[in-house]
């Protein structure tokens, strides 16, 4: 068999990384050793950024429809809430998405398999990944289906084959870190109780830690957090053994009356020190595990493939030398490793037992947390960190701006998200191409002369697009006009004040084909 990309692993990540290959015409194999899509829910929340990868693939409105909104965050202890963050009035104007869609990774995966089957692309199911010989110009992967053994021939492999991921392990990637001490326990439940069924709710006590996520269907909630100790040695725990603990440490009446998953688990936080080795990528859980805090996980591996997937897509159509590939190290990494600190930050204050951060996080962190979260100025900052619509690669290799403005966006941040009342189509609805855009921003029209200009002088497709200069614009610092360089992952690349062909020239030679 041979193929273009070779895709280990069909969670959320590789089948993330099979659409998006599938978007560019990029020839793909997708193999797994599951006989079909995850049954369990496992990773529940899907942010902002990342629905608007599914709304570039034409898939968003069906995971809202499939989804629970989260319309509001609270902090609760011993039955009282201490604080509520309403993630739909925060994040106003910064996405067409301004909550937290509970997605379970079961639909994820269901919705990105679907696609493939609708575009005549299969999943080969029931594979096992044995081992990789690598060559200068291909990689060859052994593989077992139903005790046949069948080698792969691919110019690029990507690994999303998960924590324990036998590609990295047979690679010698490094995956520092660590195991928590604490011992886990997650529950997919039927939840009667006088509140609303669209809240998440987190409640450290003074012993254990619970959260409550809601899900899609009457009364169902997601329910986690860290095993009783006197239950981490015991073998064949039931959900009914720790209920009552549950309940007594979120402080509120309630009853379960059914539970449909119950699992005891070990959490871990470790990362790469790289992405890749050659013709060989790691996404998603091969390269970085950490805690569940803040929902990260899931998304963190579907934008992985979105880096990646795009700049592979470049380097076989022959628009881009492969030095291209050694910025998805450069970028994501940074991001990962960024991450794995702030959640275990973040969650070790919420599950210790040490006694100094429990009397800390029983007596100033909620009080604390209480008035942050109730400061104005600090929520949309809230906002954009746990939809992650933050983070930028300014500063990085394919990031590069000469305006003169004082714009409120930088350079290698996401393509800002203009909500126009009047517009008829939405914005992002116009970067739906598997390709660069370039956005001119301005009073006038582009005159042929120039779109004749533009079109020489990129060395791959580019779509042009049009946009007033109207007053929302005028709030992020656009006073006159001004032209966009978009990336096909609605990242911006270059900003300029005017069209000049020997910058933009300059800017593409180090990683473009001229």
């Amino acid at each position: 068999m041979q193929t273009q990309v070779l895709i280990v692993g069909a969670g959320p990540t590789g089948l993330m990384a099979a659409n998006q290959l599938m978007r560019f015409g990029i020839d793909f194999i997708i193999i797994d050793t599951k006989s079909g899509p995850t049954i369990e829910s496992r990773a529940i929340a899907v942010t902002a950024r990342s629905l608007e990868i599914y709304q570039q693939l034409g898939l968003s409105q069906q995971a809202v429809e499939q989804g629970t909104k989260i319309n509001s965050f609270n902090l609760y202890s011993q039955g009282k809430r201490k604080a509520q963050v309403l993630l739909g009035e925060i994040g106003t104007g910064m996405s067409e998405f301004n909550y937290l869609l509970a997605f379970e990774q079961s639909k994820n995966e269901e919705l990105l398999y679907k696609n493939l089957l609708d575009n005549n692309k299969i999943v080969h199911w029931n594979t096992e990944f044995i081992e990789i010989t690598e060559n200068t110009n291909h990689v060859i992967a052994k593989t077992r289906n139903n005790n046949e053994i069948k080698n792969i021939k691919a110019e690029y492999l990507i690994a999303c084959d998960g924590a324990k991921s036998p590609v990295r392990h047979q690679l010698h990637f490094s995956f520092e870190g660590g195991t928590y001490d604490n011992k886990f326990f997650v529950a997919d439940t039927v939840v009667d109780w006088e509140l609303e069924y669209d809240k998440l709710l987190i409640s450290p006590g003074d012993k254990n830690f619970c959260a409550f996520l809601p899900l899609k269907g009457e009364k169902y909630y997601r329910v986690l957090g860290t095993l009783p100790k006197e239950y981490v040695n015991k073998e064949d725990i039931s959900f009914s053994d720790i209920e009552k603990v549950v309940t007594e440490t979120i402080g509120l009446k309630l009853k379960f009356e059914k539970v449909n998953w119950f699992s005891v688990y070990r959490l871990h936080h470790r990362c790469v020190n790289t992405f890749n080795n050659n013709r060989v990528f790691l996404a998603g859980d091969s390269a970085h595990v950490h805690s569940p805090a803040g929902g990260q996980g899931m998304n963190t591996g579907l934008q992985d493939a979105y880096n990646l997937t795009w700049k592979i897509a470049f380097v076989l159509k022959k628009y881009a030398h492969p030095e291209l590939l050694n910025t998805y190290t450069e970028e994501r990494l940074p991001f990962a490793k960024w991450l794995m600190k702030f959640t275990d930050r973040g969650f070790n204050i919420m599950t210790s037992d040490n006694w100094f951060v429990r009397q800390f996080r029983k007596y100033i962190a909620l009080n604390i947390a209480g008035k942050i979260l109730g400061i104005n100025s600090i929520r949309p900052r809230i906002f954009k960190t746990i939809s992650q619509i933050w983070y930028s690669y300014n500063g990085k290799s394919l990031s590069r701006s000469s305006t003169k403005q004082k714009l409120t966006f930088t350079v290698g941040e996401r393509l800002p998200y203009i909500d126009e009342a009047h517009s008829a189509n939405k914005f992002y609805e116009l970067f739906k191409e598997p390709s660069f855009h370039l956005l001119y921003i301005g009073k006038d029209e582009l005159n042929s002369e120039i779109y004749d200009r533009i079109k020489k002088t990129f060395p791959f497709p580019i779509k042009i697009i049009k946009h007033g200069l109207t007053e929302t614009w005028k709030k992020t610092g656009v006073n006159s006009q001004l032209f966009i360089l978009v990336r096909p992952d609605n990242y911006m690349a270059y900003i300029a004040d005017d069209y000049n062909e020997m910058e933009i020239k300059n800017y593409l030679k180090p990683y473009f084909i001229n």
